[in-house]
């Protein structure tokens, strides 16, 4: 693990505020509890653009978006961030096939730091065991 500097810290402070903001907790709580399509068309139906759930889609894969850029650009402490943040695993598999239709509907780059952030997380926690024992 590289030695963390005051920098790291401030940097993961500033993404911990902003996603306390009051509305970034209602949307991750909205894709945690009531976000369920089976695909993009669905997803289209059910949540229109400028609806209120197509803003809070966006909301929570731009906030991913912006970690895993400065995660995949070495501006984020990949240890710091992945110890602390978690869920990124259940929101990727939510939002995964909305994203791969909006790469087909509009921009194949869509989110794709999102992706990777994943990816990386994947990694990270199989290096990383739980710190903790599940218990009985």
């Amino acid at each position: 693990m590289a030695q963390l500097t005051q920098r790291d810290v401030d940097i993961l402070l500033r993404i911990w505020d902003m996603s306390r903001s009051e509305h970034m907790v209602q949307a991750r709580n909205w894709m945690f509890t009531q976000f369920h399509v089976k695909d993009f068309d669905e997803f289209k139906v059910k949540h229109p653009r400028g609806s209120p759930e197509w803003s809070m889609f966006h909301e929570v894969c731009s906030h991913l978006e912006l970690c895993g850029v400065l995660i995949n650009r070495g501006l984020l402490n990949e240890d710091l961030y992945f110890d602390l943040v978690g869920g990124i695993e259940t929101l990727w598999h939510k939002a995964k096939k909305v994203i791969y239709g909006l790469r087909e509907e509009t921009d194949p780059r869509m989110y794709e730091n999102f992706e990777l952030l994943f990816e990386r997380c994947m990694k990270w926690q199989e290096a990383h065991p739980p710190k903790k024992p599940k218990k009985a």
